[in-house]
């Protein structure tokens, strides 16, 4: 995890002893640590999160929470199915985004054949999270399958 600090603080000291003093005390009494949360950026990123179930032998449905700037804020699995499907409803998508008060979400599954093509199913249920989220202010961002070796988004392939 990556973690930032940044002071900007001036102050007049009659000596280095003084100024040193004034320093630590200032840092001590003003200084916050806190993790620097990760953004998004591409289909790419999220595959690589999803390394944990991309080898998986049933399908994994993940939900990614995020906030206002597309950080994630949370990250669930809401699905395990079987060799070739898994149960999705938006209740379970959804429960833990309105919670975190999120602003989006990208969902992604793996698929143990190895095939990337999205099937009839995934392509019916992203469209009915899709107007799930819609209804409720919770964007739909992308949806990712993963597989061992490579992944595929539904929003580059203009699915979503």
């Amino acid at each position: 995890m990556e973690y930032q600090v940044n002071i900007s603080y001036q102050f007049k000291a009659d000596s280095d002893n003084e100024a040193n003093e004034k320093a630590k005390n200032y840092v001590s009494e003003n200084l916050e640590v806190k993790p620097v949360l990760e953004g998004i950026y591409s289909p790419a990123q999220v595959a690589e999160k999803c390394k944990n179930f991309r080898n998986k032998k049933k399908e994994h449905f993940c939900v990614f929470f995020l906030d206002t700037q597309n950080r994630i804020t949370g990250k669930e699995i809401v699905s395990i199915g079987t060799l070739n499907t898994s149960l999705i409803h938006p209740r379970e998508c959804f429960r833990t985004a309105i919670v975190k008060n999120c602003c989006s979400v990208i969902v992604a599954h793996n698929h143990p054949s190895g095939s990337l093509e999205p099937s009839d199913e995934d392509l019916a249920v992203t469209k009915r999270l899709k107007d799930a989220g819609k209804i409720l202010g919770i964007e739909i961002l992308d949806h990712v399958i993963v597989t061992a070796e490579s992944h595929r988004s539904f929003k580059e392939q203009n699915l979503i």
